[in-house]
């Protein structure tokens, strides 16, 4: 969908840096499509296997290890993105203005920031529909998500159960998971503060509509003011 967005709003970046990269699956995709990507992520976990399915796709990508909240580049950027509600990660209203006034940095004049993030809807209510969900059952794999909700604090709890079979055995696999949701206009004033400018805000990416009250996720487009 990226793409459909760029053409709407006339851009034509060139250079991309993708924050919160993870495994790799965005940015190799840009990659492959002929744009110059940077990758970070705080893992370096992540950052390996990264690397590694740039290196099986014959992509070629720069990743770095870094905290969002603390970018720290020589060069800059066209594009900034960050998908698959990174952003609800930060759970302290400044680590998000923190990262957005590093965005601002990292981007060219002019340059575009691109992100998503869960609603408080989505993490209140779409994700508590079902408090305990089997994600993956196979001969080699099961896995359960269990979700709560703490509304005092807005925070989300999403916590991994798996079992895995290795040879005759099972191993068990536990990942916790903490979302912070943000009001809309919360996110606004933080973009404001940190000199990024609001183009447009979708409840739905690939309708490219508005917010409504039951969106499960915004996605943002904003652009680097001058000052």
């Amino acid at each position: 969908m990226l793409p459909s967005v760029l053409k709407r709003f006339r851009a034509r970046p060139k250079a991309i840096l993708d924050l919160a990269c993870g495994e790799g699956t965005f940015a190799v995709a840009m990659a492959k499509k002929g744009f110059q990507v940077i990758g970070v992520d705080q893992s370096s976990q992540m950052i390996k296997l990264a690397r590694e399915r740039a290196k099986r796709e014959n992509a070629k990508i720069k990743f770095s290890v870094q905290d969002m909240r603390s970018l720290s580049f020589q060069e800059n950027f066209d594009l900034v993105t960050c998908w698959y509600d990174s952003l609800n990660y930060l759970l302290d209203l400044k680590d998000l203005e923190n990262t957005f006034r590093g965005v601002y940095r990292a981007l060219t004049r002019d340059g575009l920031f691109v992100f998503d993030m869960n609603t408080i809807y989505g993490l209140a209510v779409k994700w508590q529909r079902h408090p305990c969900l089997v994600q993956q059952d196979t001969p080699e794999m099961f896995e359960v998500h269990r979700h709560d909700y703490d509304f005092e604090r807005s925070l989300a709890t999403l916590v991994i159960t798996g079992f895995i079979k290795r040879g005759n055995r099972w191993v068990r696999v536990d990942e916790k998971h903490h979302e912070r949701g943000y009001p809309l206009d919360e996110i606004r004033k933080c973009l404001r503060k940190s000199g990024l400018r609001e183009l447009a805000c979708w409840g739905s990416l690939q309708e490219m509509s508005e917010p409504k009250p039951d969106s499960g996720r915004a996605y943002f487009l904003t652009k680097k003011q001058t000052r």
